[in-house]
Order: C-alpha cells, then sequence, then structure tokens
C-alpha cells in the first residue's frame, strides 16, 4: 500500500475518527465538554431550566448573541430570570465596544439583566436553578474559534460555593430589584396606556354617534322640505 495513495489516507482519516470517538465518549464519561459539544448541552440545560440561569462570562459579541436569540426568546415566555456578569465597557476592547454595546442590547431587550463586574474578571461559569454548574476556559457569550474545555457539575452546594466564591448573591439580590422595579413600571405604562386607549376610544365612540344623529337629522330636514 503506497503511503501517498487515496486509500491509505482514508485508512488514517478512519483511525483518526474512531480515535476521536472514543475520546469523546470518554469525556462524556467524565461530563468534559469541547467547543463543538459545549452549546448542544449547555443550550438544552438553559431550555430545562425551571427558575433561573446565571452567565458568567467576561467578553460579549454580536455573534453569539443572535445565537442565543431563540433560546432566550423561549425562556422569557416560560419567565425564567436570566443574568448575565460581564466586564464593564471601559474595561473591554475599544475596537470591539461598538459590537458589545449592540450586544448587550440585544440581551436587555430579551429580558436578561445586565450586571457588569468591575476588575478585569476572567473566570468563565455559568449555573442553571442553582443545582448545575458549567466551570472551565469557554466564554460563553463570545467563543467561535478557539479551543477550550468546559466541565458539568451537577451539585447544589459545589453551585452555590462557586456563587460565593464569585461574589455573586449581592448583586444577584440587586439584579432582582431592579427586574422587580421594571416589571412595576412596565405595568404602570401599560395601564396608563390601556387607560389612554379606553379614553381614546370612548371619544371616538361619541363622536361617531354624533355624527350618525347629525347625518339623520339632516336627512330628516331635507325630506320634510321636499314634502308639497
Amino acid at each position: 500500500m503506497s503511503m501517498q495513495s487515496p486509500a491509505y489516507k482514508r485508512h488514517l482519516e478512519n483511525l483518526q475518527n474512531e480515535f476521536d470517538a472514543k475520546k469523546y465518549h470518554e469525556l462524556q464519561k467524565l461530563d468534559l465538554y469541547n467547543e463543538k459539544t459545549f452549546y448542544k448541552a449547555f443550550v438544552e440545560d438553559m431550555l430545562n431550566a425551571k427558575k433561573e440561569i446565571i452567565i458568567y462570562s467576561p467578553f460579549v459579541t454580536k455573534f453569539r448573541s443572535e445565537f442565543f436569540s431563540d433560546t432566550l426568546k423561549k425562556l422569557r415566555k416560560r419567565n425564567i430570570c436570566i443574568f448575565i456578569f460581564t466586564r464593564p465597557m471601559e474595561e473591554q476592547e475599544y475596537l470591539m465596544q461598538s459590537e458589545i454595546k449592540c450586544a448587550l442590547k440585544d440581551y436587555e431587550e430579551l429580558g436578561v439583566c445586565i450586571i457588569c463586574l468591575p476588575g478585569f474578571i476572567h473566570q468563565k461559569v455559568a449555573i442553571i436553578d442553582r443545582e448545575i454548574l458549567w466551570e472551565g476556559s469557554l466564554n460563553i457569550l463570545s467563543q467561535r474559534e478557539s479551543k477550550e474545555i468546559m466541565r458539568r457539575i451537577t451539585d447544589e452546594d459545589c453551585s452555590k460555593q462557586i456563587m460565593s466564591y464569585l461574589g455573586l448573591n449581592k448583586p444577584l439580590a440587586e439584579g432582582y430589584k431592579f427586574q422587580y422595579e421594571r416589571l412595576c413600571r412596565n405595568l404602570i405604562e401599560n395601564s396608563k396606556n390601556n387607560w389612554l386607549y379606553a379614553g381614546l376610544r370612548i371619544i371616538y365612540l361619541g363622536i361617531k354617534a354624533l355624527i350618525s344623529c347629525l347625518i339623520k337629522l339632516i336627512h330628516a330636514r331635507t325630506k320634510h322640505k321636499k314634502l308639497p
């Protein structure tokens, strides 16, 4: 068999594929994921969330905000609370700030609570329902081509320990307060709009009835004048 023959190359590719498959199954037993396998598993966890999703990602890109858009819309319909912890704008690369602003705006429009933490944070973590912990090297809201590793741990105590270690409890309490206040403002605004709509409709119906009466009156007078 020639070292350069197509058959030999296919043989090497098959061996590599078998090795990759075996390695993947070994990683799955350890709940380890790479940049290719992480997002499918993570999105599945997000969609199975019951109450809360926390994403701790120093960097944000438009590419990933578009990727998560449909998932976040589904979560919003179920009233799942979603928090994103990231770096403040002044700690982001200048050339990326415009894109980051657009991405954060997309998240806010989908009901996500954005919390900026100063100090050049670099940890990468996600916590779902304070029971499932994702941690590793992958920037969840910005990764695109880099090689990464993430570990999935189902452990309530471990999840709460990471939250405490990263100092998330106080910012989360403030985030819930902000979301509650935003909800109240929206309810009040919608109530005002509903009253305004109802008032305008009453005025419209009143004017419509008045015009109808005037038209009938005009027709009656016209008909009366035509009588001999």
